[in-house]
């Protein structure tokens, strides 16, 4: 009986998506995707907000690629260093039997999926 506990839990671990991922039909978008790629896989969003924020200190370490985006390469150097980072948050609506989604992109990448409330018929 706890063997077949065991693999179930192990299966269920092994088979989930990873922390910050948002399954868009057989497609897996997750943190440090670019907008295009979301876009690709997704479709349009329902709704998109935009503004631009202030960051001090050193950053956390993300992929990087200079040919997705060529200005991502100031680096701060210490806790008083201060940089403005574009923030964009797009809902997706995946309809009344699906959670909405809101994926918050940092400079163009994926850095936050959030679940929502039930969708809503369009």
């Amino acid at each position: 009986m706890h063997v077949g506990r065991l693999l179930f839990l192990l299966l269920v671990f092994f088979a989930a998506d990873p922390a910050l991922a948002l399954r868009c039909g057989n497609k897996l978008v997750s943190e440090g995707d670019p907008m295009a790629k979301v876009l690709n896989f997704c479709g349009d969003p329902v709704s998109v907000q935009q503004r631009t924020i202030i960051k001090q200190g050193v950053p956390r370490s993300r992929i990087r690629n200079r040919d997705l985006n060529p200005f991502d390469d100031e680096l701060l150097i210490n806790t008083r260093s201060y940089v403005e980072v574009l923030v964009e948050e797009w809902t997706y609506n995946f309809g009344p039997r699906k959670f909405m989604r809101v994926i918050r992109f940092e400079n163009g990448l994926v850095a936050d999926v959030k679940e929502l409330r039930s969708g809503y018929r369009e």
